[in-house]
């Protein structure tokens, strides 16, 4: 067939237009995302603009609003109630509320409260109140649960999201196994090749952390939000059982192999965009910077300069020693910085990185801007400091792609060392760039992935055929409770008939000598 043929003409114009047609009719989706955290937001942040941008209607209650209207996005801005969350921890307060897993599920369940207050509020009330229709609620799987009693009584589907790995108590809505003997908990840094103690401090986390949210926050939420709405609900379990998807920002590449049923998607990486130009004095730092770059940042929560300052010192020692430039997040003047150290209040990372001569990044193992950093395949030294932090960067470490400093233990040789290492040992830069081709290895792109299954959702009324039975099944039966007891029983039954039997012929037998005996006696 000739390249120009009509038919080939009318196959290339199918071609281009089939996504046309796998979307599904315009949807009105409501999403309640009000967390402070700005980490968080941009995760999601994209779902949300690429729906509207299909000619969806998307409604999102955040404290980050879009800072240009976009068609069929509406903001309702909710940064008055919950303020957002930018550099407004130093580390030690955030080490003083979480220093272990114990009290990390506290301090989320804490930080987190503020944000159902919205459900009070008149602009949710009206959406409540409203006769027009939603097709969609979008939430985020993190603390409080309490968004997720909108879709009951919307009666809609429920499409929830984690801005990390899984989390420990999203599993039974949507029936991913968390066996605590391979699969690592949220809060534990270990790799999934666990020794015995591990795993019995493994499991003694996956319980604790469950009960405290499965059983007593969420009667908490239940009863929290009875209080506003003024009538009586369901139990949180019943609604979060019938979660329709959720969403995990996480990818098998970077974090571990673990068994996903079909309504828990992987998207790691949904936030990574195409990199921006930089700013002009930026640009030319790191183009004059023919040596290396590093680039040194703490993600948006935690305040740099609320490190301790004999800390700051060692670092600055360390880096007056070397020849690289290090562009750092740094929120205060630091008068001590030696000439090669160039300090801003805030940094495009995702763009800086992307620069050829970057060789290097520290930071602290925030799940996204880990994600940009194996994205674009730079070698990093992680300093860890609370919840999924040490598990995100325990990955990078068991992958040969970076090392890990402890921030209780640290001191001027070892960072030295560490920077030492990782510029001149060339394992990391290969086993980053090699962990960067299996992380973009994929059928689709995160973004194209969400929007994917986001619309799926939408086109089979929920899709409760993503849902595996163990979702509806009492403990007992989930871990064959039932089926041990009928077993063993069975199993004494026979053991006990065969002693019975065993004693009875042997009874029997004892009986016939007898017998004999009794008998040659008569005899004589």
């Amino acid at each position: 067939m000739s390249k120009g043929s009509p038919h080939s003409i009318k196959m290339y114009i199918g071609v281009i237009l089939l996504p046309l047609f796998t979307v599904c009719d315009g949807a009105r989706i409501l999403a309640l995302v009000p967390f402070p955290s700005k980490s968080h937001w941009i995760v999601i942040e994209p779902l949300f603009q690429e729906l509207a941008a299909r000619g969806h209607q998307v409604t999102v209650f955040s404290s980050f609003p879009q800072k240009k209207p976009l068609p069929n996005y509406t903001d309702v801005d909710c940064s008055g109630s919950v303020p957002p969350g930018v550099s407004g921890f130093s580390i030690e307060r955030i080490r003083q509320t979480m220093p272990s897993p114990w009290e990390t599920i506290h301090f989320i369940r804490e930080y987190n409260e503020e944000s159902c207050k919205i459900l009070g509020e008149p602009k949710l009330q009206n959406v409540l109140k409203s006769k027009e229709r939603y097709d969609l609620l979008i939430t985020e799987l993190f603390a409080s649960d309490c968004f997720t009693y909108v879709a009951y009584k919307l009666k809609i589907p429920l499409i929830s999201y984690t801005t990390s790995t899984a989390m420990p108590w999203g599993a039974d809505r949507v029936g991913y196994p968390d066996n605590p003997s391979y699969i690592t908990n949220l809060f534990v840094g270990f790799s999934p090749e666990m020794t015995l103690w591990q795993r019995i401090y493994n499991t003694a986390v996956l319980v604790y952390t469950k009960f405290w949210h499965l059983c007593v926050y969420a009667k908490w939420t239940q009863n929290s939000v009875e209080k506003i709405f003024s009538e009586a609900l369901p139990p949180l379990h019943e609604v979060v059982g019938n979660t329709s998807l959720v969403f995990v920002n996480s990818y098998h590449a970077l974090a571990q192999s673990r068994p996903f049923p079909p309504g828990v998607i992987e998207i790691g990486g949904i936030h990574i965009k195409e990199s921006q130009p930089l700013m002009k004095d930026m640009q030319q730092i790191l183009d004059n910077s023919k040596k290396g770059v590093i680039i040194m940042s703490f993600g948006s929560l935690v305040r740099t300069s609320a490190l301790q300052k004999p800390i700051i010192q060692m670092f600055m020692n360390v880096f007056s020693e070397i020849s690289q430039t290090v562009i750092m997040k740094y929120e205060e003047s630091l008068p001590q910085a030696p000439p090669n150290v160039i300090l801003r209040e805030w940094l495009p990372q995702r763009d800086l990185i992307e620069h050829e001569n970057v060789v290097a990044v520290i930071g602290h193992g925030g799940l996204s801007s880990l994600t940009e950093t194996v994205y674009v395949g730079k070698p990093m030294i992680g300093i860890p400091f609370f919840a999924d932090q040490y598990v995100n960067i325990a990955n990078i470490v068991r992958r040969g792609a970076g090392i890990q400093l402890d921030y209780d233990d640290l001191s001027e040789e070892k960072i030295r060392i560490a920077v030492d290492e990782i510029l001149n040992n060339p394992k990391y830069k290969d086993n980053m760039r090699r962990l960067s081709q299996q992380f973009r290895d994929r059928p689709m792109t995160p973004l194209q992935t969400a929007v994917y299954w986001t619309e799926y959702v939408i086109r089979h009324q929920g899709a409760p055929h993503l849902r595996p039975a163990s979702v509806n099944m009492p403990l007992y039966q989930y871990l064959l409770l039932d089926v041990i007891f009928v077993l063993t029983a069975l199993l004494a039954f026979v053991l006990l008939a065969f002693y019975w039997l065993i004693r009875l012929t042997f009874y029997s037998i004892k009986l016939v000598i007898s017998n004999k005996t009794v008998n040659l006696e008569k005899c004589k």
